[in-house]
């Protein structure tokens, strides 16, 4: 149980929690919702800048690989090698002559390819060219798209991302005599990817279509520009289903990360605006904490002035509760001194007026407990004895004869049982009187009471007949109880007539049998076993043998 002191602080400590976490969750939350729509402004503001700057350099790209595409020396170079008159090796040479002082000139080129239509390499500024993989139907798709961009990915020989470029060369009507095709380098895109100074703070990345890191905004280390690196395929997917929609997710480094995509048709690019988790609630986590210790400080304040005020309500209580705690145990000798004039000085002085009556009482209420019992026991000894002889009564002996029979058929040790008449009591009452009558069968119960053990039972079974119980015992012990019992009655010295009265006995035994499932039957085998010695002439026991045991 709580007490009234602990009540109270908890009492002050929830007025006080409950406001205050109340407005805290809520200005928080909006804190959180405004924080989290700026973000998403800033990020949106981002990805687009970076769309934008990227479509721009492309577009710029694909200009300069037409402009070379039209080159005199290429369209005259490709002309002759598809004449079969001229030398091929000739040609080649001038080719790659070309192309290398137009390399020299262009810092965004890495590499310059010209192909035949088969897609045969006729020449180029590398030794050993990469050779990019044009569409099945390219012939006929340049003829009508002009110009094809080849996906951007990561180029291990250059160890940079590479966007590459196919422009058809035609010749003076038009014919298709081959591509050119251009290998530009990303790096030289990650300047005009951010703002320095109008962007918002962020990160862009720019994936390819399998979602690894090709480039980004900030200065990466050499490990991170490469395939291995990439966001996880469900997080890219999620990104990508939702185009500049707010998202969660592992940063390249696992740490927390928020961002939004979208994604570039021309060149197939997916740009990520991405800002730390930390950075973007770093204000956020910092109020939240001094939030915490203000409430954590006020919680103190509060919960010590609440201490104060329940000490000075409950240590009057508690004396009372000390002292009532003694009058439970039995100390009434108890009495509090009070000088206070307020509701807890009425409270003692009335406390202590209850204390003086409960002393008078006592003694009165012992005298009534002490009567009690003592009518309870004499009630209790009434339920189950004979008002008359001070046997046991038939209710007591129906139980006693249950218990025994269960007795005997756990453990198989026989009992006894002896059913006793007084012969031709009806005439004694009759000649002497209900007085003397009583008084005989008192004598006799008295006599049967004395020859049998602490063990054994005595029960008067109705009008002038007494049944025993014999624990443990067989019928030729039985026997023998039977006629002491018949030798201690023989003479009855009666007051009523002032006289010695003879008193003959019939006794009837028998011994527990497993036929003896209830106490009907059993008692019936003891009333043949009485009948008979009435028969026989009364004065007499008669024992009824038990049948012998199966082998």
């Amino acid at each position: 149980m709580k007490s009234i002191k602990s009540k109270i602080i908890v009492f002050s400590i929830l007025a006080t929690l409950i406001p205050s976490l109340g407005l805290g969750i809520l200005a928080f939350q909006q804190n959180e919702t405004m924080i989290s729509e700026n973000v998403t402004r800033e990020l949106r503001a981002l990805a687009n800048h970076a769309s934008r700057e990227l479509d721009l350099w492309t577009k710029d790209q694909v200009y300069i690989a037409r402009e070379l595409s039209t080159s005199k020396i290429l369209i005259e170079g490709l002309s002759q090698l598809n004449q079969a008159d001229n030398k091929p090796l000739i040609q080649q040479i001038i080719l790659e002559h070309y192309l290398k002082s137009v390399h020299n000139k262009l810092d965004t080129v890495l590499e310059l390819t010209v192909i035949d239509t088969e897609g045969k390499i006729i020449a180029s500024n590398m030794a050993t060219p990469v050779i990019e993989s044009l569409p099945p139907n390219w012939p006929e798709s340049a003829s009508i798209q002009g110009n094809v961009v080849i996906p951007p990915h990561w180029d291990d020989a250059y160890s940079t991302a590479t966007l590459s470029i196919s422009v058809p060369v035609l010749s003076i009507d038009d014919y298709i005599l081959g591509a050119l095709i251009v290998t530009f380098d990303l790096r030289y895109v990650q300047p005009s990817l951010k703002d320095s100074v109008k962007s918002p703070p962020g990160d862009v990345l720019l994936l390819d279509k399998n979602g690894n890191v090709m480039l980004a905004s900030h200065t990466l280390a050499h490990d991170e520009t490469n395939p291995s690196l990439s966001l996880a395929p469900e997080v890219l997917q999620r990104l990508q289903d939702n185009p500049g929609e707010f998202e969660m997710f592992p940063g390249l480094h696992q740490e927390k990360a928020i961002g939004l995509a979208y994604t570039s048709e021309q060149p197939p690019i997916t740009i990520i605006a991405s800002r730390s988790h930390e950075s973007i609630y770093a204000t956020w986590i910092q109020q939240r904490n001094l939030f915490i210790g203000f409430i954590s400080t006020l919680l103190l304040i509060v919960a010590a002035i609440a201490f104060r005020m329940g000490h000075a309500i409950v240590v009057p209580l508690q004396r009372l509760i000390c002292a009532t705690e003694r009058i439970v145990k039995g100390d009434l000798n108890v009495e509090l001194n009070t000088t206070q004039q307020n509701e807890m000085g009425q409270l003692t002085q009335m406390f202590n007026q209850m204390t003086d009556k409960l002393r008078q009482n006592q003694a009165e209420i012992n005298a009534a407990s002490t009567a009690m019992q003592l009518k309870n026991q004499l009630l209790e000894t009434l339920s189950i004895t004979d008002s008359l002889t001070g046997l046991y009564n038939r209710n007591k002996l129906n139980l006693i004869i249950n218990d025994q029979l269960a007795r005997y058929a756990r453990n198989k040790r026989p009992f006894a049982v002896l059913m006793i008449d007084v012969d031709y009591f009806k005439a004694l009452n009759d000649s002497l009187g209900h007085v003397a009558g009583d008084e005989i069968l008192t004598a006799v119960a008295k006599k049967i009471f004395h020859c049998i053990r602490s063990v054994d039972f005595a029960a008067r079974y109705g009008g002038d007949e007494f049944i025993l119980i014999l624990t443990e015992t067989t019928v030729d012990e039985a026997m023998k109880t039977a006629e002491r019992i018949r030798s201690h009655v023989a003479n009855i010295y009666c007051n009523a007539i002032n006289n010695t009265v003879q008193v003959t006995l019939s006794i009837g035994i028998i011994q527990s049998e497993p036929e003896d499932t209830s106490l009907t039957i059993l008692l019936s085998r003891v009333d043949s076993a009485l009948y008979e010695a009435k028969h026989a002439g009364r004065n007499q026991a008669y024992c009824m043998q038990p049948k012998p045991s199966a082998a």
